[in-house]
């Protein structure tokens, strides 16, 4: 071969290794880019994913809110209703010249009294977001599980 011939073959090899080049670039562009759409696609899924949990958080919290709500609400009906009994119960119980005070005081000494006592610390507790008797109950019961 001639070195005209030489010359020729070189230029038509280096210009077949940049035809590669090119061509593997093209396809390393290709990759990136169906990678780059992927991760578009999984970016956009990982929003939607974020928005949902965001919604199904605040749905639960406004539940939660509404529940403690109604619970604050029974509580307090109740703690009213175990009041007026108690009163009920002294003024039912008073003695002609007695205090209503004196006669509260011996109505609070009764199994009723005392059981009523117990209904509006525990539904006052309730209200107050406090520990009731049933959760010191629970606690020893759970004490006692452990032992």
């Amino acid at each position: 071969m001639s070195a005209e011939g030489q010359k020729h073959a070189a230029e038509l090899a280096k210009l077949e290794q940049r035809r590669k080049d090119l061509e593997d670039a093209l396809q390393r562009l290709a990759r990136d880019e169906a990678e780059a759409q992927e991760v578009a696609e999984l970016a956009q899924e990982v929003e939607q994913l974020e928005q949902l949990v965001e919604t199904a958080r605040t749905a639960a919290n406004m539940e939660k809110t509404m529940n403690h709500n109604k619970i604050k609400k029974a509580a307090r009906t109740n703690r009213e209703a175990a009041e007026t009994a108690l009163e009920d119960m002294a003024k039912s119980m008073q003695a002609e010249g007695e205090t209503f005070e004196k006669a509260y005081g011996r109505a609070m000494d009764t199994a009723m009294g005392i059981q009523l006592m117990k209904t509006r610390d525990d539904a006052q507790e309730l209200e107050r977001n406090g520990i009731t008797s049933m959760d010191v109950a629970e606690a020893h019961k759970l004490l006692k599980a452990g032992s």
